[in-house]
């Protein structure tokens, strides 16, 4: 169950990870508990101008199944670029949006324990 308010900040986590299959992006906050958010629901979440585009276009695919993260780099203190398997890596995604991801249930898995 998601959380009533979101849990991350507009400041850096004290721990982000892809998991071992690539498909989850784990978020360890400061009071030890992890958030993960799916690599699909993240790409779909994409609001970088070449997706906010095809959106408009009305030809930005229905889901991105399958999509794993390549890589992750940090953006100021503010998010991270994510770098997907479909070849995307254009989307900044400040912790502030992961936020708000974070309380939709397609995109993330929070664990209260991990």
């Amino acid at each position: 169950m998601p959380p009533s308010q979101p849990v991350l900040a507009n400041s850096p986590p004290d721990h982000v990870d892809v998991s071992a299959d690539r498909r989850q992006l784990e978020i360890t906050l400061d009071t030890g508990r992890t958030v993960d958010l799916d690599a699909a629901g993240l790409r779909a979440a994409c609001r970088c101008a070449h997706c906010v585009r095809a959106r408009i276009d009305n030809a930005f695919p229905s889901t991105f199944e399958g999509v794993t993260i390549d890589r992750l780099v940090p953006m100021g203190h503010y998010g991270l670029n994510i770098a997907f398997s479909d070849g995307h890596a254009r989307g900044i995604f400040p912790w502030s949006y992961l936020a708000t991801l974070e309380s939709t249930e397609q995109v993330a898995r929070a664990h209260p324990d991990r």
